[in-house]
């Protein structure tokens, strides 16, 4: 039987109304399905933060999804968690976790509507598959992330090389905007998913400049 997420691999250059759409509809099904593929990156992220951020800091989970990321982080000791994400239907499953101080509907391809140096953190987890500028979001992360703060973020080794994720860090660390903590390899994404078979997952540690 066919379902919301078949070919969800190709659909990384889909236009954002399709994304959208994809995500409204598999939005009561997502934690199961995550669940079923062995999907971890929100654990690792909350992880990375959990040891370089404050509990007392405000943390931005961009593209929050159903609140699995943020659920995360709560279990990681945050208590002052944004969530963003341009799902309503999404949004309105994350806010009854209960997990966030607020949450939002926003488009991540443009600016946020926080204040330059508002975050102590960010957590941006499985999202990049759908922003082909990784330079351009990951400025506005910078944008939004106190001196000192630290953003972790993952993108799927599939798209790692062909969307210029790493150059798109160093211009960052060369423009003297954040410096890097850890780039790791490719780990296991959905190894429970037969079409993401091959398919892994860096994540990306960066610590906002001074």
């Amino acid at each position: 039987m066919a379902s919301v997420f078949d070919n969800l691999r190709d659909r990384s250059g889909s236009d954002p109304e399709t994304i959208r759409a994809l995500y409204d509809n598999w939005a009561d099904d997502y934690d199961t399905t995550l669940a079923e593929w062995g999907y971890e990156a929100a654990a690792v992220v909350a992880a990375y933060l959990r040891d370089l951020v404050p509990a007392d800091a405000f943390v931005l989970d961009a593209g929050c999804g159903t609140g699995l990321s943020g659920q995360a982080l709560w279990e990681a000791g945050f208590r002052n968690i944004l969530g963003a994400d341009f799902s309503a239907v999404s949004l309105a499953l994350a806010a009854k976790r209960r997990v966030y101080r607020t949450v939002l509907k926003a488009d991540l391809a443009a600016p946020l509507p926080l204040g330059a140096g508002a975050l102590g953190g960010v957590a941006c987890v499985g999202v990049l598959s759908y922003l082909p500028d990784v330079e351009a979001i990951c400025r506005e992360f910078c944008r939004l992330t106190r001196p000192g703060g630290v953003i972790v973020l993952t993108q799927r080794s599939d798209l790692f090389g062909p969307r210029g994720t790493q150059a798109a860090f160093d211009a960052l660390a060369s423009a003297g905007l954040w410096q890097p903590v850890e780039v790791t390899e490719a780990r296991p994404y959905l190894p429970n998913n037969p079409e993401f078979e091959g398919v892994g997952v860096h994540y990306g540690v960066f610590r906002r400049s001074q």
